[in-house]
């Protein structure tokens, strides 16, 4: 078999599928990156603390209304439920990048046998291909194996960040009825938030990260 035949047989071993997973995952993580920017923008209402301000009824009596704030960026960084959900999405970003930089190093012996190779000998050619064939044979496998962790990953992402918004409101709602009765909670972000300053009075942050943190465990069992 001539070097030239060796070297096209060995074009068919590269994977012609990893430019679709590389596009795949690029909608999921990018989907995902959205949705945790919209995680508290997808109600109405928001979460916060305590501060009160003189407000007027249709009669112009005096009323008190309190409000308070929490701190969303905080609390997607602590979290224990949003921190496990950033957990999955980097150890599958891990895999993915790992997936991509064994492409790339294949592509550039792949690329490189090609030039050279018809300056081999018969016996390196044919060591040379059976070595590209392994690899290109371990990146489909791979790369089918990241596919269908992908599919997976986008199912348990988008089921479990919902619980995790409705235990965020739920529990806000409980904190309020059980504790400072406020009018108005609010939430604070550094990208959504359309307020530049709140008192650090009105600020439950903490005590709503604690409370989360708390009820997650007790249902986690820990």
């Amino acid at each position: 078999m001539s070097t030239e035949q060796n070297m096209n047989e060995e074009k068919s071993c590269k994977p012609c599928t990893h430019k679709c997973l590389i596009a795949l995952n690029a909608v999921l993580l990018v989907g995902l990156v959205v949705l945790y920017i919209l995680f508290f923008s997808s109600k109405s209402c928001s979460n916060s603390d305590s501060q009160t301000v003189v407000a007027t009824n249709a009669e112009d009596t005096p009323t008190s209304l309190s409000i308070g704030y929490v701190d969303t960026d905080s609390l997607m960084l602590q979290y224990e439920f949003a921190v496990e959900l950033n957990e999955k999405l980097d150890n599958y970003t891990r895999q993915e990048n790992n997936y991509k930089d064994m492409m790339m190093r294949f592509q550039n012996d792949y690329n490189n046998f090609l030039k050279t190779g018809a300056s081999l000998t018969l016996t390196e050619q044919k060591k040379t291909e059976e070595s590209l064939k392994k690899r290109a044979d371990e990146l489909a496998k791979m790369e089918e194996r990241l596919m269908n962790e992908r599919s997976k990953l986008e199912t348990v992402i988008q089921v479990d960040q919902k619980k995790m918004i409705d235990a965020v409101y739920a529990f806000v709602r409980d904190y309020n009825a059980k504790h400072q009765q406020f009018n108005v909670i609010l939430k604070k972000s550094f990208s959504e938030s359309p307020v530049l300053y709140m008192d650090d009075d009105m600020d439950i942050t903490r005590e709503i990260i604690d409370g989360l943190n708390e009820e997650y465990r007790n249902v986690k069992g820990k």
